[in-house]
């Protein structure tokens, strides 16, 4: 989460009184990420609580509590600019273990969010305190307010989400996403091959099961593996060469940015072709089929010659692929 150092441009340790006491002379006005509350927001943790759900359920955001707003009417409320006018410390029957204890208790979701609370104290006297509530987007929507409703963020303000809404955030919980990188490693203009290097990582947001990969060569043949399961699977990919990779002997894929080498391939363009294409498909439970594709060509090539005579490799961008 970076909420905090977007709005004050230092870490969550160390923000100070008077970079808060800034914010009110900039008239840094609400938003969606940001969202100023009075000290009496803590003795109505019910409704603390649909704030920190909308958070959740839309981009994430900041809630300074010990900052109170103006207030427009309320019809004015969704395109009103709302300011800060005061500081308002938090008294100290408020104790960070205790503010952590309302949040948590009154936001209902099948994981705990990672919310983190911050003190600001006053110097001059410790007992006053002003709260940063870090309030990440949520990685396992809807999360429910203590009032049995969800909530979203819209602009500097909330509404309780529709059914359709809630539906479609349970049909998008947690899933893996199994992502292949091609990496060019070695190129050899004069005898026309390459080496290219693939790992597999998980971008989604959970544990990837029974995961497999396969890579395809269009306008390519492969002259050698040098590094991972060599059994190919052309006649499965309409004669096209072709490989495939599970994860049967490395367990689950966590979802971390650490990639996993699978291949070393050596490879060359087919006799008379100028351009090869790589196409990858990824699977695994509970994760849909993703395909995507890069080229090769070789201007590519003589760019990433040059590259890894400083020292480099040159990594490969997927884009969305045609099929086979």
């Amino acid at each position: 989460m970076d909420v905090i150092e977007s709005i004050f441009g230092k870490e969550p340790g160390k923000v100070e009184l008077a970079d808060i006491d800034n914010l009110i002379q900039q008239k840094r006005e609400e938003g969606r990420n940001l969202e100023y509350k009075g000290p009496d927001i803590l003795g109505k943790p019910e409704r603390l609580s649909q704030w920190i759900s909308a958070f959740l359920n839309t981009d994430g955001g900041l809630i300074i509590i010990g900052v109170c707003e103006d207030d427009p009417k309320k019809k004015e409320k969704v395109s009103a600019r709302i300011l800060p006018v005061r500081i308002e410390f938090v008294g100290s029957e408020y104790p960070k273990e205790r503010v952590e204890q309302l949040i948590f208790s009154n936001i209902r979701s099948s994981s705990e969010p990672d919310i983190r609370v911050y003190p600001v104290r006053d110097v001059s006297d410790s007992t006053r305190v002003i709260y940063l509530i870090e309030v990440p987007q949520g990685d396992n929507p809807p999360y429910q307010a203590a009032d049995d409703k969800y909530y979203r963020r819209l602009n500097a303000t909330k509404y309780s989400m529709s059914h359709s809404e809630i539906a479609d955030f349970f049909g998008r919980r947690r899933k893996p996403r199994l992502v292949v990188h091609c990496e060019l490693i070695k190129v050899n203009m004069d005898e026309s091959w390459f080496d290219l290097r693939v790992f597999v990582a998980n971008e989604g947001k959970a544990i990837a099961k029974y995961a497999t990969a396969v890579i395809s060569f269009q306008n390519l043949e492969i002259m050698k593996v040098t590094q991972g399961p060599s059994q190919r699977i052309d006649e499965l990919r309409g004669n096209v060469p072709s490989l495939q990779w599970s994860s049967h002997n490395v367990g689950v894929i966590h979802p971390a940015p650490p990639r996993q080498r699978i291949w070393e391939i050596r490879l060359t363009l087919r006799e008379g072709k100028a351009v090869g294409v790589i196409i990858w498909d990824t699977i695994a439970e509970d994760q849909e089929h993703l395909r995507m594709s890069t080229s090769v060509d070789l201007l590519l090539l003589e760019r990433a010659k040059s590259t890894m005579e400083m020292g480099h490799s040159l990594l490969l961008e997927n884009i969305p692929a045609a099929t086979i």
